[in-house]
């Protein structure tokens, strides 16, 4: 069963665009929403294992040019 996480994502500047389109072609990200509040983007995230997440959002998403923070959650099974 996949792993399901929301990162929501500050961007620098004016990086919130080509953060976006960044985002949006990495693997496991399922979709990128641009948001109003504290946050600049959220993204919705899908892995195999918490290794695999990990990965995505510390090498991949953290990566990406612009972007200064994250803080993910994950999504809990009820």
């Amino acid at each position: 069963m996949a792993i399901s996480a929301f990162v929501l994502i500050d961007t620098t500047g004016n990086h919130t665009k080509s953060a976006y389109k960044t985002l949006a072609r990495i693997q496991g990200v399922q979709a990128v929403f641009p948001v109003t509040g504290p946050h600049d983007l959220i993204a919705q995230v899908e892995a195999e294992t918490l290794e695999e997440l990990h990965d995505t959002v510390m090498a991949s998403i953290r990566g990406v040019d612009g972007i200064t923070k994250t803080n993910t959650a994950i999504v809990l099974k009820l």
